[in-house]
C-alpha cells in the first residue's frame, strides 16, 4: 500500500523521560502541547505514550523536534506515523 505522508493526520511517539521525571508532571506538560491529544505512562523500553493529531508532514516534523523534543523531561523518542484510522 502506498501511503501519501502529507496526508497523514496521527502519529504516535514513543518517549523515553531522564531518570529523574516525575512522569505524571511531564504528561501535564505533553498536554500542553496542542497537537499533542492523549498521553499516558507505559511500561517497558519507555516511560511515556503521546498520541498527536497534526494536518501534514510539516507539522508533525515541528511538533515532534521544536515542542515535544525541547521539553526538559525528554531523553529520546521514536515516533510512529499512523497508515490508517
Amino acid at each position: 500500500m502506498l501511503i501519501e505522508v502529507d496526508s497523514l493526520p496521527k502519529a504516535y511517539v514513543l518517549i523515553i523521560a531522564k531518570k529523574t521525571v516525575d512522569k505524571d508532571a511531564f504528561i501535564e506538560s505533553l498536554m500542553e502541547i496542542e497537537e499533542v491529544k492523549e498521553a499516558y505512562i507505559v511500561l517497558y523500553n519507555y516511560d511515556v505514550l503521546a498520541k498527536i493529531e497534526v494536518k501534514d508532514i510539516k507539522q508533525l516534523k515541528h511538533t515532534i523536534i521544536s515542542k515535544i523534543r525541547q521539553l526538559p523531561q525528554v531523553e529520546k523518542t521514536v515516533t510512529l506515523i499512523a497508515a490508517e484510522n
